[in-house]
């Protein structure tokens, strides 16, 4: 598992963002204990900026924590993935209604445009680039606790996309970013009841195709 030194300077925002690679990555799995020690060894500080980045992940959604055990890393279940996109219902209208309000057109063309640096060559490099894409997008929102929230369902999402093992990862590229482009289209145009109903039927697309591919929980009792 190969780990980059980081900088001295906020410690544990950039080791989050450090433990987010990996995770994509597969360089930290899911289920798998962190090693708080030998994370803090290759990164070159204390255990207490990456306890401290740990708290962060576990608060949205990527870790989870476990009594005198220390932290591990989520493993989705198929009713978690049913959850997120739940939420990512509640959370798309907000965003829309935001840039509808506060957003220019300019804005809103230049975040059409990006889209274009999303990268669809493989699966890793189009998990990251799109998560890249999506931070930019919520730095335009007004609202920063929408943003704040959208940018953690995101970062699970981000996780999500990495994990998922499919025969067709081209197919699954590219209709994830025509649906941004119909999106965004949409909102450049001000045709915001279409854009909404994009999102819409989006979520429930890949609710269907997402959720079946995770394991069921078995936590219910009967």
């Amino acid at each position: 598992m190969q780990i980059d030194k980081v900088q001295r300077k906020g410690l544990s925002e950039t080791i989050g963002e450090e433990l987010l690679r990996l995770i994509a990555q597969g360089g930290l799995k899911p289920g798998e204990r962190l090693n708080e020690v030998h994370l803090a060894e290759s990164f070159g500080v204390s255990r207490g900026p990456v306890r401290e980045a740990a708290r962060e992940l576990e608060g949205q959604g990527l870790l989870v924590s476990r009594p005198r055990q220390g932290f591990y890393v989520a493993d989705f279940t198929s009713d978690q993935i049913v959850d997120l996109y739940e939420v990512k219902r509640w959370i798309d209208p907000a965003l829309i209604y935001d840039f509808q309000s506060y957003s220019d057109h300019a804005t809103r063309r230049a975040i059409l445009k990006d889209i274009d640096t999303i990268d669809t060559t493989e699966k890793v490099a189009f998990s990251n680039t799109l998560f890249a894409f999506r931070q930019r997008q919520v730095a335009q929102l007004h609202n920063r606790v929408l943003a704040a929230h959208a940018l953690s369902l995101y970062r699970q999402f981000h996780i999500v996309t990495a994990l998922i093992d499919v025969s067709d990862p081209e197919a699954r590229m590219v209709r994830i970013t025509d649906t941004l482009r119909l999106f965004w289209t949409a909102m450049v145009e001000e045709e915001y009841a279409q854009a909404q109903e994009i999102m819409r039927k989006d979520a429930e697309f890949w609710r269907k195709d997402v959720a079946p591919r995770f394991r069921k929980d078995t936590t219910d009792t009967a």
